[in-house]
């Protein structure tokens, strides 16, 4: 039975999935951005007392926008995207881990002097014009390479340095000459940096909360999720919608509605931090430290944004699988409860050991069940095939020309051919299985959720190999040391192929978070994709709806 997700399920996923090890390393750096705020805020004599809990919202704000509007992008057009080479997450990173940088060193007060110098040097290009068109070319040259480093294209990069002298037209346009301009320009950074430029202190306006929401957008864009049911459910209710042409706005709800409760413990943190603001005036002759304390926090967030180091942090956080397997099971099991499928009283057991006795999947997935948990279930109500228990599940047709089928991300659509190497050192590839129906899941050994849905394929696997059906797990980017650890302590025969460079997740299958499973039968072409746990149930009924018998 799957649980069809609702906005309370969506909304109580979000919230507990708070503790997963894909979320965790984003806390410190949220606390250390809304550090900064709340120390700039000591100064104000008791005004905007709830300043900073404000900015949680606004940060929030932006985690969500980039939350459902990448999801359903993702969902509606992955492979338009990767057709094109676009890669959104990348194009914000780089962008917006520049921009925390620049806060850092705004909250250290570090900009300060950058900023006065520049005024002097703005009012000498006056009687220099030689200085003033030097200094003007310099910075155009180095926004256009910074602009192609962010979007790897020299359209993008004209275009966007278009797109900031757009920005700043007004100030350009009131300039008479180049010393003018950059006189303008510099004053106006400092007002988007909330600072005055007379006496260069930090000032409260709304426009900071515009800065917070960004904030939220760029944070957001450096995580990289490993879900659960409800939010893979969700994900591949948006997948199904866009390919049969459906709208988008229920799945899109239901992304709000997950992002929000995932935001409940953020604006829970800027809360608790808001409160510390009377502490912070008592240590007020210390505020210098503290400001640069922050600042110092935020300039390595910015740094592991752009390096893509925090989403290595995430994968060793949780590389033991623990804290992601309780994760599912506290989302699983809360789910079991706020629908009555288990009493409220077995919740706590069910979290720190699962419980084994519920029918429903999703419960039963929350244990990490053993393959001999799910063949001793009654599979022959759900695969309920017509040919021999030795038939082939699925037999290619032999008119059938691979090249009649663009190849694509989509269902219907043929899966992008790959080759690597599987952990034991052979060589494979993708067209090597061709006559069989082949599950390619990606998977890392740090997602909790791949933990619990690895022994349900095993299961599946060692009942319907002989009949065609093959398992391919595609790690990303770990070392063979790492994966052989988690096969052994798992128990998995099927092939484990090694994409060590990460071509494969990122190039070829442009996979936005883990795990995520595509179904391909034996002409190649495929015919599910799932994000999120894929239950041993759930598959199961995959198999029976493209079996062609033998």
């Amino acid at each position: 039975m799957n649980v069809e997700p609702t906005i309370g399920l969506a909304l109580l996923a979000g919230f507990v999935s708070f503790i997963s090890p894909c979320v965790l390393p984003l806390v410190p750096a949220y606390i250390g951005y809304m550090s900064g705020h709340a120390t700039t805020a000591v100064g104000e004599n008791g005004r905007g007392k709830f300043t900073t809990f404000v900015h949680g919202i606004f940060f929030v704000l932006g985690f969500t926008i980039f939350f459902v509007g990448f999801g359903l992008l993702t969902a509606a057009a992955s492979d338009w995207l990767t057709r094109r080479g676009i890669d959104i997450p990348t194009i914000i990173t780089r962008l917006g881990g520049v921009a925390v940088i620049l806060f850092g060193l705004y909250v250290m007060k570090a900009l300060d002097p950058v900023f006065r110098r520049g005024l002097t040097l703005a009012r000498q290009m006056k009687d220099n014009v030689g200085l003033a068109a030097g200094f003007t070319l310099l910075v155009v040259v180095v926004l256009l390479v910074y602009y192609y480093w962010v979007f790897e294209s020299a359209i993008g990069s004209v275009v966007f340095f278009l797109l900031t002298i757009i920005l700043f037209y007004r100030p350009i346009s009131r300039a008479n000459n180049l010393s003018e301009m950059w006189t303008n320009l510099i004053s106006g950074l400092q007002t988007a940096l909330i600072s005055d430029t007379r006496k260069l202190e930090l000032q409260r306006s709304s426009t900071s909360y515009l800065g917070s929401t960004g904030m939220g957008i760029v944070f957001a864009a450096g995580w990289t999720p490993c879900i659960g049911p409800i939010y893979g459910s969700v994900l591949t209710l948006a997948t199904d919608a866009a390919v049969n042409g459906e709208s988008l706005v229920r799945p899109g709800i239901l992304l709000t509605a997950y992002s929000l409760g995932l935001g409940v413990p953020f604006l829970f943190t800027a809360l608790a931090l808001n409160q510390t603001t009377g502490l912070m005036k008592s240590l007020k002759r210390n505020m210098r430290k503290v400001e640069y304390a922050s600042g110092a926090l935020l300039i390595v967030i910015g740094v592991l944004i752009l390096s893509g180091s925090l989403e290595e942090i995430t994968r060793r956080f949780g590389s033991d699988g623990s804290l992601g397997d309780l994760s599912v099971r506290l989302e699983a099991c809360s789910i079991g409860a706020a629908q009555g499928r288990i009493q409220l009283s077995s919740w706590r057991d069910c979290v720190a050991d699962g419980e084994p006795k519920l029918a429903d999947r999703i419960i039963f997935a929350a244990k990490r069940p053993k393959p001999a948990d799910l063949v001793s279930l009654d599979t022959s109500q759900i695969m309920n095939f017509d040919t021999p228990t030795d038939g082939l599940l699925f037999t290619p047709d032999p008119n059938f020309d691979p090249n009649s089928v663009e190849i694509g991300l989509d269902v219907g659509k043929r899966a992008p051919e790959f080759a690597t190497t599987t952990l034991d050192g052979q060589a494979v590839s993708l067209s090597d299985f061709k006559g069989k129906i082949v599950l390619v899941n990606f998977w890392a050994t740090w997602c909790g959720p791949c933990r619990t849905e690895m022994p349900e394929f095993e299961a599946i696997y060692a009942q319907y190999k002989d009949r065609g059906f093959e398992v391919l797990a595609v790690n990303f980017l770990e070392s063979p040391e790492q994966v052989q650890s988690f096969v052994t302590e798992v128990g998995i025969s099927f092939p484990v192929l090694l994409d060590e460079s990460g071509e494969i997740n990122d190039d070829l299958y442009n996979v936005p978070n883990y795990p995520t499973s595509y179904i391909i039968d034996g002409n190649g072409v495929i015919v599910a994709r799932h994000h999120g746990i894929l239950l041993g149930e759930q598959l199961l009924e995959i198999l029976d709806s493209i079996s062609t018998g033998g």
